[in-house]
């Protein structure tokens, strides 16, 4: 389905709407800010940073409101101070929820996980987003976003943000499938070889939920020492049963030290390696 201009105009602004009646969730100083009729108003701060190019603040100013209404970048500064991050995060997730996902594969939502490195302004001090281990290069800032791509109907339906010194694609792919264990929707969870583990098939397992994920080739031969016919042809469809323990010596391979994970649909294309 597609949206007009004009139509998504309209549910941004009236999202922004519904996050300004919340104002003690929002806001700051929910007494205070944004009470009286300023030169900025809330929709305008909140649209600033979503239409902001890469000039410097006083051009974007003038792009957005003009030379006759144009505010001091120390005023929009001052505005943007009084929200609170979390207003970002439910206008994301409340805009999303007025897009219909009618396109399916076979009656599927097909949802790819992948990461990417976003720069930020160069802030010394900012250590959990700093990268100075660069020989002969000057630091710079990062920040490491997981996403959820809707594959079919091309939206973002989950963003988990990490500082580089906290990043852990894994780690987020598992809160996301625990985030949305309880959706509507039969989901698919597509991803690539870096995402390939053992806690993220536990999470997805125990949660009942389907998921597609590359392996490496010696990652999938460690597996099928006991089922080297998988590896026979260029491709199987096969249920395997794993069990996972911390130790691989014979003298502990008991079944009883084991932790059984459940059955994993094993699809192998070896000649995508």
């Amino acid at each position: 389905m597609s949206f007009t201009v004009t139509e998504i105009r309209q549910n941004l602004f009236s999202v922004f709407s519904s996050i300004l009646e919340r104002r003690d969730e929002f806001l700051k100083n929910p007494s205070s800010d944004f009470t009286r009729k300023k030169k900025i108003s809330f929709e305008q701060t909140m649209l600033f940073p979503m239409i902001a190019g890469a000039d410097n603040v006083a051009t974007e100013l003038l792009d957005l409101f003009g030379e006759e209404e144009l505010p001091l970048p120390s005023a929009m500064i001052q505005r943007r101070n009084q929200i609170k991050k979390e207003a970002f995060q439910e206008l994301f997730y409340l805009f999303n929820k007025r897009i219909p996902k009618e396109k399916t594969f076979h009656g599927y939502q097909l949802v790819a996980c992948d990461g990417t490195r976003l720069n930020l302004p160069y802030n010394p001090s900012d250590l959990g987003n700093l990268v100075d281990n660069i020989e002969g290069r000057k630091g710079f800032n990062q920040i490491h976003m997981n996403a959820l791509y809707d594959v079919m109907n091309d939206i973002f339906i989950d963003i988990e943000l990490q500082g580089m010194q906290e990043m852990n694609e894994r780690d987020a792919f598992c809160k996301f499938l625990d985030k949305h264990s309880d959706d509507m929707l039969k989901t698919i969870f597509i991803a690539d070889r870096g995402y390939a583990s053992f806690n993220i098939y536990a999470h997805a397992i125990n949660n009942n939920q389907f998921f597609l994920i590359r392996m490496k080739e010696s990652d999938a031969q460690s597996l099928c020492l006991d089922n080297k016919h998988l590896l026979d042809n260029s491709f199987v469809d096969e249920n395997v049963t794993i069990h996972i323990g911390r130790r691989r010596k014979k003298n502990n391979c008991e079944y009883e030290n084991y932790q059984n994970i459940g059955q994993i649909k094993w699809i192998l294309l070896s000649s995508v390696y």
